[in-house]
């Protein structure tokens, strides 16, 4: 039996549903590939290398700049998980070596 704890750290798929709420974070499509960074009794934790927030600090042109950020999925939008055990680059990913995020 597959356990939640067992996907923290690990590159799984989501499948949302509803997920109209999130599109303001920027997640736009209904499946997603996240590495997971926690869960609680509010939803699951993701990790986002590259998320733009303002940029306040009044250097150079630009408006935004991208952070490192972790990122709360409500469990109501969370429809399906699949995880990959065992898989190359699915387990402890590094997110030097792909993409991940939205």
């Amino acid at each position: 039996m597959m356990k939640i704890e067992e996907v923290v750290g690990d590159l799984i798929l989501l499948i949302l549903d509803n997920h109209e709420p999130l599109k303001k974070i920027g997640i736009e499509q209904d499946k997603i590939f996240v590495q997971v960074k926690g869960y609680d009794e509010n939803g699951m934790w993701i990790h986002h290398p590259g998320f733009e927030v303002p940029d306040f600090s009044g250097k150079g042109n630009d408006n935004t700049k991208k952070l490192e950020a972790s990122i709360l999925i409500p469990w109501v939008f969370i429809v399906s998980i699949a995880h990959f055990p065992g898989a190359d680059g699915f387990d402890f990913p590094s997110p030097f070596e792909q993409h991940i995020g939205f």
